[in-house]
């Protein structure tokens, strides 16, 4: 894509993440609880499982790639929900771009998921997460944009 060469060639601390939205069909999020280790972005926050997109690897086969090395869980279903690109202040990488797809997922499935990254995980409707003092704030706001898909983008 184009717009990944401007922003590499203009910012040397450019990323880019994908990140999997998973959603049962009850309406709950998949989360996991990030380590709390220092030097990690966002640690002891809630958050969407995902990754850093690799050179020369499409954002779909990041997510692929990422769910299982996190999770020990094949995807093969998934959409593109939603792209955001973040200048933040003071961080390693400045710029941002972060690549949001929608899993869905049967609550079944999750007991079959082995979880090798993060401290916890669990199933939550976006009411329990609105009263988690630790979210990430860009995962949260794709969850409310979920939620409101309808009334947001109806034609």
């Amino acid at each position: 894509m184009k717009i990944n060469n401007i922003f590499k060639n203009k910012f040397k601390t450019y990323l880019q993440i994908s990140s999997a939205m998973f959603v049962t069909n009850d309406g709950q999020y998949l989360l996991q609880l990030r380590d709390d280790k220092d030097g990690l972005p966002l640690r002891n926050h809630w958050a969407f499982f995902g990754g850093e997109v690799e050179k020369d690897e499409k954002p779909e086969d990041t997510l692929i790639r990422e769910i299982y090395e996190e999770l020990t869980f094949h995807i093969n279903k998934f959409t593109w929900f939603h792209e955001a690109i973040y200048v933040f202040p003071k961080n390693k990488h400045r710029i941002t771009r972060k690549n949001y797809f929608k899993v869905n997922i049967d609550v079944n499935e999750v007991s079959s998921m082995i979880q090798t990254e993060g401290s916890d995980m669990r199933l939550m409707h976006l009411s329990e997460i609105l009263l988690l003092p630790n979210i990430s704030p860009w995962d949260l706001s794709v969850i409310v944009m979920h939620e409101r898909e309808k009334i947001l983008f109806s034609k």
